[in-house]
């Protein structure tokens, strides 16, 4: 038996704005938006966002976010290093902060 997906409401929405909000942003000359896959994509979703929930979302996009930005402001091995998963929302802004910190003064000094 296939297993189904399920979206909450609140993802299906915050998607289809993301799409509208692209879309629009991409008919102005010369700018182009990325657009998120349709919630209709549940192969790709169900693996995206496994509980299908607007709140898991978020916490999947705080994390990368985190992982990306000490990446880029650190290292990779540093990013790697870093227990993003079993941190709270408050101490992965935190790091973003700190990173961004440290970006925007790597970006004065060169």
């Amino acid at each position: 038996m296939e297993k189904v997906y399920i979206m909450s409401g609140a993802l299906r929405d915050f998607i289809m704005d993301q799409r509208r909000e692209a879309e629009e942003f991409s008919k102005q000359p010369g700018c182009f938006m990325g657009m998120m896959p349709h919630p209709d994509k549940t192969e790709y979703w169900s693996e995206r966002v496994p509980t299908g929930t607007l709140k898991e979302y978020k916490r999947i996009e705080l994390e990368e976010t985190t992982y990306y930005m000490a990446a880029d402001a650190m290292s990779k091995g540093y990013a790697r290093s870093l227990d993003l998963e079993i941190m709270s929302d408050a101490e992965l802004h935190q790091i973003c902060d700190q990173m961004a910190y440290l970006m925007k003064h790597d970006e004065e000094v060169a």
